[in-house]
């Protein structure tokens, strides 16, 4: 069975966590909405990538960049280049026919599968086996730091048998000892994903850590469980990935995309196709009347974007319909509280004063400009520089 343990009360070599309180006008839904026939998908490409194919299946790949293979989502045509927002993607017109570069395995046994790992990893540039050599303790990291976003908890909640699956092949393969799973307390729905596979993987411990702002992120997590070089640390993403391409023997080709904010009537979470333009989704999304800003992934950071040019890839996770906020700023206090909340013990203070300086260690969080009494975006003083 788990091990599943609540980890509280630990020392932390670094200064006190927070948690972010939450907005009730701001909801997220527990059920899924499918959509997976998109018109059209589109993908990033250069100038030098070779286009071998007017007919592409799904899971197919058709170039590589940086090293990253491109594989389509959909099957149908490769329909044009086009540029967007500056730059060019490739377009593939949907023919509805789902025709799979999938061939399918001839050894489903778990061991033959668990064998063909090692050798799947090698051809395939994003992992490597020199990660997990040598290691003592394999961590997949399920925490979600940004309040209102459930996408990565619906990925556990579908996905947690092959998540489980992956991270014990791991194990086996690599002879990591420890192998362990973190999630918050606040979490409820992704730790009922896991538990329903207790006693099934009783090598794999379950622990559930306070519900702390950045505690998703590998630095700030490494310093609070105190986590050292002999351990590897995944995101839920990275081990999905792994799965598909490992032992499903196929690409991943959907992400999970939470759509919310106080000026939507309807929040929805979306199983969507990579490379789907955000437009085809706005006839399933009520907007309340008003002007909204727009925000990418976390309310925190205020990454704005423009909807009607975003192409959806598996680094959206969310978008958010706001209110404008429409906050005067103020001349500076120096209260500190900039310096007091950052979890990487930066000096966002100086940064906003010396014009020479600039943070080396900065995450992004945007505590800064959260906590910051007199409105001021902290954190752009340095991303000017």
């Amino acid at each position: 069975m788990f091990n599943s343990n609540v980890v509280k009360g630990m020392k932390i070599s670094m200064k006190k966590l927070f948690t972010i309180e939450k907005d009730t006008s701001i909801k997220v839904s527990s059920q899924i909405t499918n959509f997976l026939e998109p018109t059209h998908v589109y993908f990033p490409i250069t100038k030098d990538c070779p286009l071998k194919h007017k007919k592409v299946k799904k899971g197919e790949i058709l170039y590589t960049i940086d090293n990253v293979l491109i594989k389509s989502s959909v099957s149908g045509t490769i329909t044009k280049i086009l540029n967007i927002s500056g730059n060019n993607f490739l377009e593939i017109t949907n023919n509805y026919k789902e025709e799979d570069f999938y061939e399918g395995k001839n050894e489903l046994t778990r061991t033959g599968l668990y064998g063909n790992v090692k050798e799947n990893f090698a051809k395939n540039s994003s992992f490597s086996n020199d990660m997990f050599e040598g290691k003592k303790i394999l961590v997949l990291n399920g925490i979600e730091d940004e309040p209102y976003v459930a996408s990565r908890t619906f990925l556990h909640i579908y996905e947690a048998e092959a998540l489980l699956e992956m991270l014990d092949c791991l194990g086996n393969i690599f002879q990591i000892p420890v192998l362990k799973i973190f999630v918050k307390e606040t979490d409820r729905e992704s730790i009922e994903a896991f538990l329903k596979y207790n006693g099934m993987y009783e090598n794999i411990q379950l622990e559930i850590l306070p519900d702390y702002y950045m505690l998703g992120n590998e630095f700030v997590l490494r310093k609070y469980a105190k986590l050292g070089e002999e351990t590897v640390i995944l995101h839920t993403e990275d081990v999905y990935e792994m799965y598909n391409q490992s032992i499903r023997m196929r690409s991943n080709d959907v992400i999970f995309l939470t759509v919310t904010g106080d000026m939507i009537e309807n929040p929805q979470v979306f199983r969507v196709k990579i490379g789907t333009k955000f437009t085809e989704l706005l006839p399933y999304i009520k907007q309340k009347n008003g002007k909204s800003a727009i925000y990418l992934n976390g309310l925190l950071k205020r990454e704005t974007c423009d909807i009607n040019t975003l192409i959806l890839s598996k680094k959206t996770r969310a978008v958010f319909f706001m209110k404008p906020l429409n906050l005067k700023k103020m001349p500076c206090i120096s209260c500190g509280k900039c310096n007091l909340v950052c979890p990487v013990e930066e000096n966002p203070y100086r940064a906003l004063k010396d014009k020479n300086y600039k943070p080396k260690n900065c995450i992004s969080c945007g505590l800064c400009d959260y906590i910051c009494p007199s409105n001021i975006l902290v954190s752009e003083s340095w991303k000017e520089k």
